[in-house]
């Protein structure tokens, strides 16, 4: 009888692994890498969690999910092929405390509704790892290739506080808002290289979506 049990005990835990996998489908291959549809959905619900909304499993949301996690992939294997280190846990709490701050208060509150959404705070953790990590990691590797002149700022304040629009009101000194429209520039520009780069790097990593699972 215990023979018996045992062995049906391994054949649903078999068939539960095999609907698992057929769950769990392939939805993007990035080189090597894998990213399946569940993995879509739980890293939606964890952005949407950590500010403060509630996730939407729309087709639009789901896509732009899948893309962010695919160039989140192609600069973390462009991350360890030129050794750059993880954020240190203190980054990562830091991240994590910001995110309490703003939309719980205390700890306690925030760990309430992370138990009440099913979210580990070790997934959440993860989550923000990858996300220091990138946005760290870009600043290393791109930001550099991004020049602003003071040309192109003084245009942009023309452009933006045009003095002979009758709507527009006293425009701000320049000295008071250059910084803040170099920095709008800069952001830009990196915009730019980065889509630059990941167009190239989506090429040479044969990155493909599963239609069937990210239309």
């Amino acid at each position: 009888m215990r023979t018996r049990s045992l062995l049906f005990a391994g054949l649903l835990f078999f068939a539960l692994s095999v609907h698992g996998e057929l769950l769990d489908r392939i939805a993007i291959t990035v080189g090597q890498d894998v990213i399946t549809e569940q993995q879509i959905y739980e890293q939606l619900r964890i952005a949407a969690f950590l500010n403060g909304a509630k996730p939407e499993f729309t087709q639009e949301k789901l896509r732009e999910t899948a893309d962010r996690m695919v160039m989140q992939r192609l600069v973390m294997q462009d991350m360890r092929a030129n050794g750059y280190p993880l954020p240190t846990d203190e980054e990562v709490e830091d991240a994590l405390k910001q995110s309490r701050q703003a939309n719980w208060g205390s700890r306690e509150a925030f760990l309430k509704a992370a138990r009440d959404a099913g979210l580990p705070e070790r997934a959440l953790k993860d989550f923000l790892n990858k996300m220091v990590a990138t946005a760290k990691y870009i600043d290393f590797r791109f930001r550099p290739a991004v020049r602003v002149s003071d040309s192109a700022v003084l245009e942009r304040y023309q452009s933006k506080y045009n003095p002979l629009d009758p709507e527009g009101g006293e425009p701000p000194p320049y000295e008071d808002v250059k910084q803040k429209l170099e920095d709008e520039i800069a952001d830009e520009q990196l915009e730019g290289v980065m889509d630059s780069w990941l167009e190239d790097a989506r090429a040479r990593a044969g990155v493909r979506y599963k239609p069937e699972v990210i239309p």
